[in-house]
């Protein structure tokens, strides 16, 4: 479901998903973007649509804990720069 918000995502380059520890079934998902403007815009426009989606996946037992590691760079070049919201 969620594939689908981003697959509608201007800017939207694609995802990744590393196993951190198959013991402790951790695993890091990796979101690219074209820049960060898009990926700000993107959180604003389908806020209500994660809160829903992150609920469900809680629920039902597919997530104990999500949590931001951070937002990085390659480049800045004519990409202006905005903090990300928590």
């Amino acid at each position: 479901m969620w594939d689908e918000f981003l697959s509608l995502a201007k800017g939207y380059v694609g995802t990744q998903v590393q196993r951190e520890s198959e013991a402790e079934r951790q695993y890091r998902v990796l979101d690219f973007w074209t820049s960060h403007r898009w990926f700000e815009g993107f959180r604003k426009q389908y806020a209500a649509e994660f809160e829903w989606f992150r609920q469900r996946i809680v629920a039902e037992g597919l997530v104990e804990r999500q949590e931001v590691v951070g937002t990085y760079y390659e480049s800045s070049e004519g990409d202006d720069l905005i903090a990300a919201e928590s």
